[in-house]
């Protein structure tokens, strides 16, 4: 209590000095917050670009399916198998999928696309693709009926490279499941722009039952996507479903490695692992950031510790002369250094939370950094606003990190003064 109360005491003499300290760890606590939201923020756009619209955060595949996508490794996903999922905690929607690839075009240009075969309510319910529709609609409940042409929604790239537009009509053709070739003509009804550029530049969406029929898959499926409430939690989401409905889990080995007919349920982290492992890399990366950050204040600590005890000396002197035990020399001077990084830090993380929420609520203004309105990175549409991401550990370990640093810089400071000759000191010698 009294090494407390002569810490504080001495910082409060020497207001400037404590103030500039206390500015120099403010302002890197503010900038940690404030960094980390953003790197939060700007991860969880990437993400959430890269699997809500296609992939959703867990898919059901069989194991030859994933080792070697062909259109013939198909499976039954009856409704015991997806009512059993729908039941499980934290799923709000599923989509089953068929997906193939084939020749789309007219007597003018084609393309080579991947046709993606949706339950259109199902589809919608699962991820934001409506909200992509640049024009016309989106797939009818149920498909016309013949002989009227099928139902296509373009990906925006797909329209641009076959300079077509609402109404035009299509022929598709593909191998099929039993090794004729399936071909269809269809209408377009929308154009999407959903964010993904691969997406975009090679999708078209079809009903089910008419991607069903010109793949001779007999009500047989690819894929089920799954989409639940918590976009970090996918992992733990997928041993649920395996658990409910049957299916496998492991990892992408372990899935190779399994019999071609086994089901797995797999996360988005196993799905796209390239997007999961830059995440890694950008948070184990935050520890640079700590380092580059914290060394200007700790230069500004131990600057200020190393002139508090050389200005002090004959008083420190003076004190243990008088019956002041060293260790009790050394924590005074550690208490100071712990209210200076405690101040600085609590203004610190409550400035750079501020503005973290601002910019959570209002959006950071991105196109200061690009010519255009919006930007992609790894194939995903980045808006011209990005939206932070505030999480407890963003306040918590700045702090806690700030802390540690400070202590370490007033260590030497500390133990410098306590270890002063008392009789040298007073009488002016070093």
């Amino acid at each position: 209590m009294i090494s407390a109360k002569l810490g504080i005491r001495n910082l409060i003499r020497n207001r400037w000095r404590s103030g500039l300290t206390v500015a120099a760890v403010a302002v890197s606590v503010a900038l940690m917050v404030w960094t980390l939201a953003l790197y939060e923020g700007w991860l969880r756009q990437m993400v959430q670009g890269a699997t809500a619209v296609e992939t959703a955060q867990v898919q059901i595949h069989a194991a030859a399916y994933v080792d070697a996508p062909r259109v013939y490794r198909s499976f039954a996903a009856d409704g015991e198998m997806l009512d059993a999922i729908r039941n499980v905690t934290g799923v709000v929607a599923l989509s089953p999928r068929v997906k193939a690839n084939g020749l789309l075009g007219n007597e003018e240009r084609s393309q080579v696309v991947r046709m993606l075969g949706v339950d259109p309510a199902s589809e919608e319910a699962t991820t934001p693709v409506v909200d992509g529709l640049v024009s016309g609609r989106w797939l009818a409940t149920t498909p016309p009926d013949f002989p009227a042409p099928r139902e296509v929604v373009l990906g925006q790239g797909v329209a641009r490279q076959l300079r077509v537009d609402i109404g035009a009509e299509l022929v598709a053709f593909l191998e099929a499941a039993d090794g004729s070739l399936g071909n269809e003509l269809f209408e377009v009804v929308g154009v999407i722009r959903t964010g993904n550029m691969a997406l975009d530049r090679m999708t078209v969406y079809l009903h089910l039952d008419d991607a069903g029929l010109i793949t001779a898959l007999d009500g047989e499926v690819h894929e089920v996507a799954i989409k639940t409430d918590d976009l970090s939690s996918a992992r733990e989401a997928a041993v649920q479903i395996a658990a409910a409905a049957g299916l496998e889990t492991g990892t992408n080995a372990e899935v190779e490695a399994a019999e071609g007919d086994a089901l797995f349920a797999r996360p988005w982290q196993q799905i796209l692992p390239s997007i999961d492992q830059m995440i890694l890399l950008f948070r184990r990366s935050y520890w640079v950031m700590y380092l580059l950050v914290y060394l200007v204040a700790a230069v500004g600590v131990l600057n200020t510790q190393r002139m508090s005890a050389l200005e002090r000396r004959r008083e420190f002197g003076v004190m243990l002369a008088i019956g002041m035990r060293p260790r009790r020399m050394f924590q005074t001077l550690q208490v100071e250094t712990i209210v200076l990084a405690l101040l600085g830090a609590f203004v610190g993380a409550t400035g750079g939370g501020l503005l973290a929420w601002y910019h959570a609520t209002a959006g950071f203004d991105m196109s200061m950094f690009t010519d255009q309105a919006s930007f992609s990175y790894m194939g995903v549409a980045f808006s011209e606003r990005l939206y932070f991401v505030l999480e407890p550990f963003m306040f918590i370990q700045p702090v806690l990190v700030m802390i540690f640093v400070a202590l370490l810089c007033g260590l030497w400071p500390a133990w410098s003064a306590a270890r002063i000759d008392p009789a040298p000191t007073i009488s002016g010698g070093m």
